[in-house]
């Protein structure tokens, strides 16, 4: 069974200055003067929460916690001696903040109770002092510590609200992801601590990878960009936060939820291992698939050669000569696949992955496509095997050959092969046409 402990509890409050005060409370306590226990605790409680207030106020331009900070404040000037502003103070962070809920203001309100017992005379009792037994202040430190002390200033919920309507308003007008990054930190991100930044990057995975309903799925990209650039911040903690909550982030749903889940484990491949072995045989199911999810599944292959390879086999296996229509890569992710090539020291590897995909490719407009965007940018840098697999693959498609454009294309795979393979003959080649003359 947990036992609550007053030290690692302590350890957890946010402000400096209320951990300095709350020593006190803890040396009361120990030392058995449990009525001078609740009067600091009492005390403490009401600092902390001017604190909170004031930390919204400055760094949030928060309203209504500098409207709160003026009422108390100017309560305070015209009734001096007067302390009911506390209660005041309680009350209004409950009604007009997201600071307490309902049963932490009941609880709190027991605690000024308390210690208005202990700090004042009932001349009408035999034992005219309040006696507080220990099991008493535990609970009420407890409380503290639960429903002030130990919160961020700036709550979860709160934040996380603004934030989900903030990047509805806003998806149609970051178009370049370091924008969007310099928007959100400036006015969400930077002030965040460790827990609040965890609190929220688990609702984002929520509805960006586990609700299903209109508004999630008009929003989902413009929030998956969003976990992306919270997870850039503190990779290192937010993985240890989701290998600690497997389960919870193992939730994803299929369709387009699941689908942006595997783009994104794509992005940090690490990742992938931290889930269920359930959520894991899903996400693989779904990458092999479709080709192109497939081709930014990096968590399905021990490097990036055996990586290109499986796709190469895919598409010779399950898209022979249908490529380029329904089945095709994005551009974007075959130029991922390029940088990571690169990075590996394996930059040519490559170019087969792209000869495959053209001398499959399913119709005249696919072919076009498919030579334009990854033959003809790449084809200087193909060595003899290349050219050797791309000109027989050329024969062995008429979608390739029998097109409008193939005479000028083709040229320019003649002209490699010229380059690259001793003696070639290009007469051997009937769908081949000849080089421009000299």
């Amino acid at each position: 069974m947990y036992e609550f402990s007053v030290e690692q509890a302590a350890n957890n409050i946010h402000d400096h200055r209320t951990k300095e005060y709350f020593r006190e409370v803890m040396n009361n306590y120990f030392n058995g003067n449990h009525r001078s226990a609740l009067v600091m605790l009492w005390t403490v409680v009401i600092c902390d929460l001017v604190y909170k207030l004031q930390y919204l106020k400055d760094i949030h331009s928060d309203e209504k916690a500098e409207s709160i900070l003026n009422e108390m404040s100017d309560f305070q000037e015209k009734n001096p001696a007067n302390p009911k502003w506390e209660e005041n103070l309680l009350k209004e962070i409950f009604s007009r903040t997201s600071l307490l809920e309902g049963h932490e203001l009941d609880s709190l309100q027991a605690l000024h109770r308390h210690r208005h017992l202990s700090a004042h005379p009932v001349i009408s009792k035999a034992d005219i002092l309040f006696r507080p037994n220990r099991e008493m202040v535990l609970s009420d430190i407890r409380v503290a510590l639960d429903s002030v002390l130990t919160k961020p200033p700036i709550l979860t919920k709160q934040v996380f609200s603004e934030l989900v309507e903030d990047l509805e308003k806003v998806k149609d007008l970051f178009a370049d992801n370091s924008q969007l990054k310099r928007y959100l930190e400036s006015k969400y991100f930077k002030n965040l601590n460790e827990e609040v930044s965890s609190q929220i990057f688990k609702s984002l995975w929520r509805v960006t990878f586990k609700i299903e309903d209109d508004r999630c799925n008009e929003n989902r990209i413009i929030n998956s960009r969003a976990v992306r650039i919270l997870f850039d911040r503190n990779r290192e903690a937010l993985t240890e936060y989701i290998k600690n909550n497997s389960p919870y982030f193992s939730e994803i749903s299929d369709g387009t939820p699941l689908r942006q889940a595997v783009f994104f484990l794509g992005d940090y491949p690490h990742l992938f291992n931290l889930l269920s072995e359930a959520t894991r045989e899903v996400v693989s199911a779904k990458a092999k698939s479709d080709v192109d999810l497939l081709a930014v599944s990096y968590f399905l292959s021990k490097n990036i050669s055996e990586h290109i390879e499986m796709l190469v086999n895919l598409i010779k296996t399950n898209h022979a000569c249908s490529f380029g229509g329904t089945h095709k890569i994005h551009i974007n992710h075959i130029h991922d696949l390029m940088r990571h090539a690169e990075s590996a020291g394996i930059k040519n590897r490559i170019n087969k992955l792209l000869v495959v995909m053209y001398v499959n490719a399913t119709n005249f407009d696919a072919a076009d496509s498919l030579f334009s965007q990854f033959i003809k940018p790449h084809i200087r840098r193909f060595d003899k095997a290349d050219i050797e697999i791309l000109i027989e693959g050329i024969g062995n498609n008429k979608q390739t050959h029998c097109r409008g454009r193939a005479e000028s294309d083709h040229r320019l795979v003649v002209e490699r092969a010229m380059e690259v393979i001793d003696e070639f003959d290009v007469s051997e080649y009937r769908f081949l046409p000849e080089p421009e003359e000299p």
